[in-house]
């Protein structure tokens, strides 16, 4: 009888716990059952075009356009969005006049939305912000740029009210800009015409080349890096000799001559100024000569302007054009000055030693007819023969007849100067020339004077009357097989 109780507690319990059970899934069926809310449309105004009367934001970085979304009635629930700008269609929606003639497509990315927003329960329309690069606004300074604003993609079961899921967005930017607060990008320089010698920063004088270095800066607050492109317009020199911007004795330099370094100048975030550099050999711009061993009457040229700067805009008003004009005669000195011929009566000038001849290379500023003797180190590639036997460098050796050095000298007054050049030989018969830019100072070559040994250069004495100015002298051997010391130039009384 006991264990008859025993097992009809255990099947009240059993039972009773199969209830409970049941009760529990009834319950929990009942709060995940899906619910149904009610739907709603959302719509895009058809146009907000920005101009000074608008509601903007408008800083030194960026643009701001607050845009709301609008629905059909209050979100039952919350759900999500997607937005995107588009400027493909800007052509097609001028040409059909929804957008007035000459406006203009924003830049890709100039004018972003968030890609996504949250809409929450209970709400009859969502903001969001159109965010402008004033970058993009001033590079269109003076335009009207536009864009589309899309809406699509509602999530749980919402949509998008008919024809307003598109936003036709202009901004009139010559309304909302000051012009005085554009950044733009120039060269940096106060003249179009960029005398490269007149300012030892224009340039830096190497072995082989000159580097002319012409700075361009951004006007205005610095921000972010960016660059802007520096083209060769060779066709501008012609122009600028023709209407009297560049002096009539410019000449083209050909593009064949230079090597720019940086056609892509990057001004680096943080900064105003950076700078466009080219090179040009130093020989094949002093060979604008009209004769071996005379002074260029021409300026080189060439001409760079800026374009497609990749933040803000190429100045409209600042100088974007420059012409750099090189003089060769003022990179043919060996010491970066003419040697220096003092007009004083009696004055004695430094001496010209051989060794620092103008640069300039074979054919234009020396001749020489066979390999480099001598101190091969010395000037090295010219084939210029410098005696070892003197420190410092001074004595040119090894000469041999048709030879000749060229030395750029700057005469104070004009006046009657006696030369002495300094020159040793073992042998009788030799014979030198002087030339003054390109012309014979002797009307034939002027005998040496025998010293019995190389090393022992004795005087050479004559007189000639030099004219005030830069001048180039020539030592030219005729009849050769002598060291060359240089010359020492003291001027006489009239």
């Amino acid at each position: 009888m006991k264990k008859i109780l025993i097992h009809l507690q255990f099947a009240l319990v059993g039972a009773v716990a199969m209830i409970a059970t049941s009760c529990q899934h009834e319950k929990l069926a009942d709060a995940i059952k899906e619910q149904s809310f009610a739907t709603v449309n959302a719509s895009l105004p058809s146009r907000i075009d920005i101009t000074s009367a608008s509601t903007f934001t408008l800083t030194g970085a960026s643009l701001t356009v607050p845009t709301t979304v609008t629905f059909s009635q209050p979100t039952a629930t919350a759900f999500t969005l997607n937005l995107s700008t588009n400027t493909d269609t800007v052509a097609n929606l001028v040409t059909s006049g929804v957008l007035a003639p000459g406006t203009v497509a924003f830049s890709s990315g100039a004018a972003a939305v968030t890609p996504q927003i949250t809409v929450p329960a209970g709400v009859s329309s969502v903001s969001f912000n159109i965010i402008v690069s004033r970058s993009a606004l001033e590079v269109g300074f003076g335009k009207t740029l536009a864009a589309v604003i899309k809406v699509s993609a509602p999530t749980k079961g919402n949509q998008i009210a008919s024809g307003k899921n598109a936003l036709v967005f202009t901004v009139k930017t010559n309304d909302i800009i000051d012009p005085a607060s554009i950044h733009d990008v120039s060269f940096g320089v106060t003249n179009k015409v960029f005398i490269v010698d007149a300012a030892a920063a224009n340039y830096t004088l190497g072995s082989l080349n000159i580097t002319v270095n012409i700075p361009v800066v951004l006007n205005g607050d610095p921000g972010d890096q960016f660059t802007v492109n520096a083209v060769s317009v060779p066709d501008s020199v012609t122009k600028a000799i023709t209407s009297g911007v560049l002096p009539n004795n410019s000449v083209l330099y050909p593009d064949a001559n230079i090597s720019v370094n940086n056609p892509t100048v990057t001004i680096l975030a943080g900064t105003n100024t950076a700078i466009l550099s080219f090179n040009t050999k130093i020989n094949t711009l002093l060979a604008v000569q009209p004769a071996p061993a005379t002074p260029s009457n021409t300026l080189p040229t060439v001409a760079f302007t800026l374009k497609n700067a990749s933040k803000y805009q190429v100045s409209p008003t600042r100088i974007t054009t420059v012409y750099a004009v090189l003089d060769p005669n003022f990179f043919r000195p060996y010491y970066g000055t003419p040697f220096l011929i003092k007009g004083t009566v009696g004055a004695v000038s430094d001496p010209i030693y051989c060794a620092y001849y103008d640069f300039g290379g074979e054919g234009v500023a020396y001749h020489d007819d066979n390999n480099k003797d001598g101190d091969g180190s010395w000037r090295n590639p010219d084939y210029v023969d410098v005696n070892p036997d003197y420190t410092p460098r001074s004595v040119v050796g090894w000469t041999a007849s048709g030879e000749w050095l060229s030395f750029s000298i700057n005469v104070e007054t004009t006046g009657n100067y006696q030369i002495n050049s300094m020159i040793g030989g073992n042998s009788t018969g030799r014979f030198y020339s002087l030339f003054l830019d390109g012309q014979r100072l002797n009307a034939d070559p002027m005998p040496v004077i025998y010293t019995s040994n190389y090393n022992n250069q004795g005087p050479n004495l004559y007189n000639h009357v030099l004219t005030q100015g830069y001048h180039i002298i020539k030592m030219y051997w005729d009849n050769a097989d002598y060291d060359v010391r240089g010359m020492i130039m003291t001027r006489l009384a009239n």
